[in-house]
C-alpha cells in the first residue's frame, strides 16, 4: 500500500458534507494580473465551515475512538478554531469547554456569539500570551478529568501531526479538481497561524510529487518559539503516521510575516482593499483578522510578478468577524466608497 492509499484509509469523520468547490475568479484575476482560483473552504455544513473543520475530521475521529466525551480547546474570542470545535461538539453530541484569552466582553458578537449558541462552556482567562493560554487550558483540562470527565484537549488552532493529515487529503482534493479543469496548481496562498493547514498542504504537495509552491501568510505572531520548526515537525510527523517516505525540509516551509501588520486581529496594509476588491468582483467575503491578510498578500505579490500561476487562494473562512462591531466599523470607515455613505 503506497502513502496516498494509506492516507485515504485513516479514520476520518465527515463534518463538511461535500467537497468544497474550487472557483475561477475571472474578474478578480483581471484586476490583479494573474490567474486566480479560490478553494472555498468557507463553505460547509457545520459551524460556518472554515479550514479548522478539516483538521477536526481527523482529530475527533481519533478522540472519539479513544473514548473522549468532553473537548477542551483554546484560543482568543475571535478564534475560528474554537468556534469550529464548539460546532463539531454539538453535531457529535460531545461536551465542550473553550478557554479564551482576554476578559469577558460586554457583548457576545462574531465567533463568541456562535460559541455560546453551540452550547460551549466559555472560560475567560484574561490577557495572556499564547504559551500562558496553553498552560491555562491544560490546568482546566486536568480539573475536568479530576471531576470524572473523559477529556480530549485540542491544541491552539487544532494543529497537530494528526490534524495535518486532514489537509494532506485536502491537497489531493484540490489537485483532482484542478486537473478536471485542465489546470495545474502553481501557487497556493493561505492565511496561517497555528500551522496545521500549512504543514498539511506541504505534506500533500510532497505526497503527490507536485512542484507547487505553498505560501503561508502569517496572521498571528509568536504562537511558537520556532514557527518554521514547529510547522516542519507537524508535516514530518504526519508523514510518519501514514508511513510515508517523503522528504520535507525546512526550506519547504514557505512563510512570510510581511503582511501581519500590527499583529493578530490588528490592522495591516492592503486589508481594506482586499476585502473590497474580492467582494465587488466576485461576491466573496474575507475578514480583517485572517483571510483578508492572505488576499492582501496575494494582491501585492501578483502586482510584483512574484507568484507562479495558476494561483489558488485557499479560503480558510472566518468572515463572521466582519459582524463584530470592532471590525465592521473599521471596514466601513476604511473603505473609501463606504466611508462616503451616510447612514
Amino acid at each position: 500500500m503506497n502513502a496516498l492509499e494509506q492516507l485515504a484509509k485513516i479514520p476520518r469523520l465527515d463534518l463538511r458534507g461535500f467537497k468544497s468547490p474550487v472557483q475561477y475568479l475571472e474578474r478578480f484575476s483581471a484586476k490583479v494580473g494573474v490567474e486566480v482560483w479560490c478553494k472555498r473552504d468557507d463553505i460547509g455544513t457545520v459551524g460556518l465551515a472554515g479550514n479548522k473543520v478539516r483538521k477536526l475530521e481527523v482529530e475527533l475521529a481519533h478522540a472519539i475512538a479513544n473514548g473522549a466525551r468532553h473537548l477542551v480547546a483554546e484560543g482568543s474570542r475571535l478564534s475560528n478554531a474554537t468556534r469550529a470545535v464548539a460546532a463539531a461538539a454539538a453535531a457529535l453530541g460531545l461536551r465542550c469547554t473553550l478557554v479564551l484569552c482576554h476578559d469577558e466582553p460586554r457583548e457576545a458578537v462574531g465567533n463568541l456569539l456562535l460559541d455560546g449558541l453551540y452550547g460551549a462552556n466559555l472560560r475567560f482567562v484574561g490577557d495572556v500570551t499564547w504559551p500562558e493560554l496553553a498552560q491555562e487550558a491544560q490546568a482546566i483540562a486536568k480539573q475536568l478529568e479530576e471531576a470524572g470527565e473523559s477529556v480530549y484537549r485540542l491544541p491552539i488552532g487544532c494543529a497537530s501531526e494528526r490534524s495535518s493529515l486532514g489537509f494532506a487529503m485536502a491537497y489531493g482534493e484540490l489537485h483532482a479538481q484542478m486537473a478536471e479543469r485542465g489546470r495545474e496548481i502553481g501557487t497556493i496562498v493561505h492565511a496561517s497561524s497555528s500551522g496545521g493547514t500549512h504543514s498539511g498542504l506541504v505534506l500533500g504537495n510532497a505526497l503527490h510529487g507536485s512542484k507547487s509552491t505553498v505560501r503561508g501568510i502569517v496572521v498571528a505572531a509568536e504562537v511558537y518559539e520556532d514557527v518554521e520548526g514547529q510547522y516542519l515537525a507537524y508535516a514530518q510527523g504526519g508523514a510518519q503516521l501514514i508511513g510515508a517516505d517523503v522528504k520535507i525540509a525546512r526550506e519547504d516551509i514557505n512563510l512570510t510575516n510581511e503582511y501581519l501588520g500590527d499583529g493578530y486581529g490588528l490592522p495591516a496594509p492592503g486589508v481594506m482593499e482586499a476585502i473590497d476588491l474580492l467582494a465587488t468582483t466576485e461576491g466573496i467575503l474575507v475578514d480583517p483578522v485572517y483571510s483578508a491578510k492572505a488576499v492582501a498578500a496575494l494582491i501585492d505579490l501578483a502586482r510584483k510578478n512574484a507568484l507562479k500561476g495558476p494561483v489558488v487562494f485557499w479560503h480558510t473562512g472566518g468572515y463572521q468577524a466582519l459582524f463584530d462591531p470592532r471590525y465592521s466599523r473599521a471596514v466601513w470607515s476604511g473603505i473609501e466608497r463606504l466611508a462616503t455613505l451616510t447612514l
